[in-house]
């Protein structure tokens, strides 16, 4: 007997007519945008927040108990750092500032003052290794001038138009930070996130200098929001945890970079509605191409249905018209993702550039997409075979 493999039938059902077709092709190719939109903003979300993390040398990390996000401002004392660094298996241990509920900037430019909008400052020991960024590391004789700071480049153009295409230009901009100089000497990469809309890197000098209200009384350095942890040999990173574990109090989390990142991650997705609305998004767009999906097919079957009835009279099994049915829906679902798939690569070199978001098109969005686009037209296609298999091929002739 004839199969639909040797002739090409459901593919010719889709494409005897164009017009129904490229109707769609919009359809799915819509809802692929729309699956892609939530999955990018979900991932960029997750890639934002532990950009940071990620951009830091270290193996270990130290956290207070009380910071269950980096955006929470929970510190802890500066002395657990010393302590750490006793460790058997310790190579270096160094301290990390961050400060935000204080940091303020607004720049001066030919109408006055700008609004001083919130911007996360960054500080650190310019003798300690710290950040895996080369561009950063580049410029740390210049971070040792007053005043001195780097500002990210991702960092929101509408709050923060400095000019980062020309160092010498940027330097040029008077700027305040916490209501003090601030002069931009260099440029860095970090993006930005859900809690910060830029970045500042700078000694933790200056840092000392435009924060000193981070203590009640004494320094502002002695207190700490992440410890960088080094070891010697990284394949034992996790006993070596564990005994910084147990030499430090209840104060801190040790944390190995795995776990520090999983840690962030989780937050953001389990704690806050956040992780809900993404999943609720990627649900709605799954719905909206299974009913698109879902029309194409039962018209296709309901314009057809005398030759279907006399393929049924002819002999051919329910078995077949399952197959031609879900490799229509297959065919489909590629028709319709290609589309979807390139508007939606633009759609996040857009987004990104606008936002400083970590909007990437990956390779595992692509996969996790394509197979709910064809689980999407396999699933209407198999409710819409039902008309078929229902119908009495005597009572259509």
């Amino acid at each position: 007997m004839p199969s639909f493999t040797k002739t090409p039938l459901a593919w010719k059902n889709l494409t005897h007519d164009w017009r129904r077709l490229a109707v769609a092709v919009a359809g799915i190719g819509f809802a692929v945008l729309l699956m892609f939109t939530q999955v990018g903003f979900q991932n960029a979300l997750f890639d934002s927040q532990v950009k940071m993390i990620d951009d830091l040398q270290g193996d270990i990390f130290l956290v207070s108990r009380a910071k269950y996000t980096l955006a929470a401002e929970k510190r802890f004392p500066l002395e657990l750092v010393n302590q750490a660094r006793s460790a058997s298996g310790v190579s270096g241990a160094y301290p990390l500032y961050t400060e935000l509920t204080l940091s303020r900037l607004k720049s001066f430019g030919r109408g006055g003052p700008s609004k001083a909008y919130p911007i996360r400052s960054i500080g650190f020991r310019l003798d300690d290794p710290i950040f895996n960024s080369d561009r950063i590391n580049s410029q740390l004789e210049r971070l040792r001038l007053p005043h001195a700071a780097l500002i990210d480049v991702r960092s929101k153009r509408d709050n923060f138009p400095f000019p980062t295409e020309s160092d010498a230009e940027l330097a040029k901009v008077q700027a305040e930070l916490a209501d003090r100089r601030v002069v931009m000497v260099g440029t860095f990469d970090l993006g930005t996130d859900f809690a910060h809309d830029g970045n500042l890197a700078m000694s933790a000098e200056n840092f000392a200098a435009y924060f000193p209200q981070r203590v009640q009384f004494g320094d502002p350095l002695s207190v700490v929001d992440v410890g960088i942890i080094h070891i010697d040999d990284k394949t034992q990173a996790d006993a070596i945890r564990d005994s910084i574990d147990q030499l430090l109090d209840d104060r801190v989390f040790v944390l190995t970079r795995a776990q520090f990142r999983d840690q962030e991650i989780s937050f953001w997705d389990k704690s806050t509605p956040i992780g809900i609305i993404f999943t609720a998004g990627k649900i709605i767009g799954f719905i909206v191409g299974m009913v698109i999906c879902y029309q194409v097919i039962y018209s296709d079957i309901a314009d057809h249905m005398s030759e279907f009835a006399t393929l049924r009279a002819m002999g051919y099994t329910t078995g077949y018209f399952l197959r031609l049915i879900v490799m229509e829906a297959v065919l489909l679902s590629f028709v319709g993702f290609v589309p979807g798939l390139i508007a939606s690569t633009a759609l996040y070199a857009v987004l990104a550039n606008s936002t400083g978001l970590l909007l990437q098109m990956t390779p595992q969005a692509i996969l996790m997409v394509l197979a709910m686009t064809i689980a999407m037209c396999i699933a209407s296609g198999l409710l819409a075979v039902r008309k078929l298999l229902a119908v009495d091929p005597a009572n259509l002739f």
